[in-house]
């Protein structure tokens, strides 16, 4: 008797069970499609942005997040009490979510693990096929172009490159230390352009007006509390410091640097002749060092069998070498990183990393990438990266990179990029 009772209370602990993650999520009848989110940065601001929402048959629906040409596909779980948790594929980043029973509305929280402190945001979204600032009207001036622009806070020089088509404008802004990766969004029937993006770790957003066909003013908004004053004017011409001259060699000796392996142990670098090395300097939260990765990843196999070798030397958050062991380890299985990757420090701080490559005149911004050839001389740093969403800024950083890899490993073969 007591064996049927323990049977008769677990199969309706099952029915429970299933009672429940039925309530919770089967019942809601998702609309699938363009939903509108917006973040909410302040009190004041909102941020908008694109998303996805994809049908999975018999599970959780999928969430992607658009930004012009780029789609970030969210992994979902489900979470306590009808809550959805979608964890950002590589990033440390999170929207905890909830469905209203409509199926047609969302409720949740953004919670970015790369800050020392954490912050959560609160952001909704609703199912629409509306513009991204929901502009009605076509604007009467094209922004399409290359801006030479000025970010009054810190004096950056930085470009604007646009493209426009009807209300819909993508671009994004290159600077010394890296692009400011996809942005989205539209111009309304007062010339007044709008762009936001949101990857899980930038929440950025541009407002300006254009006062003539050549001049424009705005504010950057990045954040809940960041914000500065940009002005730019038109100009096909304009172009910034070469990346490769901002940080140099400060001695004639190999290069050398003290780091970590992901076990813990103690390991020192000395470029050596015969070993043509590439070492990227980055961290895990830092979404342009993850493009540049994923073009690394992508090339890497066609030179590690001709004797190129790709370290990445990771600079990470966190109050003890134990939790960024962790934390390193755990991106690099889940980002798949085929070559070695090291602990450089515990600060995201660019002084930390110049400590650690003393050899260099400095480390302006990551990543910084240091080619070493077969002879064990580094034969160029390259501040910054100008990732797929500049465009043929990207395509020329492939170009140049893949002819001097194909000269230090020996490759007779023609460059491969797209």
């Amino acid at each position: 008797k007591l064996f049927m009772r323990n049977i008769s209370s677990f199969f309706v602990f099952i029915l429970f069970q299933m009672f429940y993650l039925n309530a919770s999520f089967g019942q809601i009848q998702y609309t699938f499609g363009h939903w509108h989110a917006e973040l909410a940065l302040n009190d004041r601001l909102n941020l908008p942005f694109d998303l996805q929402v994809i049908e999975q048959k018999g599970t959780i629906p999928s969430l992607i997040i658009c930004n012009g040409e780029e789609r970030i596909t969210l992994i979902g779980k489900k979470g306590k009490e009808g809550e959805i948790n979608y964890s950002f594929p590589i990033i440390e980043s999170e929207l905890k979510v909830k469905f209203a029973d409509n199926g047609k509305e969302l409720k949740g929280t953004w919670i970015n693990y790369n800050k020392s402190k954490i912050q959560p945001f609160a952001f909704s979204a609703y199912a629409s096929d509306e513009t991204r600032f929901l502009t009605k009207e076509q604007a009467k001036i094209d922004f399409t172009g290359r801006w030479e622009v000025i970010f009054e806070n810190g004096k950056e020089a930085a470009i604007g490159v646009f493209k426009q088509v009807g209300m819909e404008v993508a671009g994004t802004f290159l600077s010394e230390t890296g692009d400011y990766r996809y942005l989205a969004g539209n111009v309304d029937a007062n010339n007044t352009l709008f762009l936001s993006t949101f990857d899980g770790v930038h929440a950025y957003q541009f407002v300006a007006n254009i006062y003539s066909r050549d001049s424009i003013e705005g504010i950057f908004y990045s954040g809940a509390s960041y914000n500065t004053i940009w002005k730019g004017r038109r100009n096909d011409t304009a172009q910034l410091s070469d990346p490769d001259s901002l940080s140099e060699m400060i001695t004639d000796e190999a290069l050398t640097f003290d780091a970590k392996t992901l076990n813990g142990k103690d390991f020192h670098f000395k470029a050596q002749e015969n070993h043509p090395t590439v070492i990227q300097i980055m961290g895990t939260w830092c979404p342009n060092c993850m493009d540049e990765m994923n073009y690394f990843k992508e090339i890497y196999p066609n030179y590690k069998q001709n004797g190129v070798e790709i370290i990445a030397v990771s600079f990470e958050i966190g109050t003890n070498t134990k939790d960024q062991l962790k934390r390193l380890k755990q991106f690099k299985k889940r980002a798949g990183v085929p070559y070695k990757v090291l602990l450089g420090g515990s600060s995201t701080n660019k002084g930390e990393a110049a400590q650690v490559f003393k050899d260099l005149s400095r480390v302006m911004g990551f990543p910084t990438t240091i080619f070493i050839d077969e002879k064990g001389h580094v034969i160029k740093v390259h501040t910054g990266f100008s990732g797929p969403g500049t465009g043929i800024e990207f395509l020329k950083f492939k170009e140049e990179t893949e002819l001097l890899l194909n000269k230090i490993s020996g490759l007779q073969s023609p460059v491969i990029f797209d």
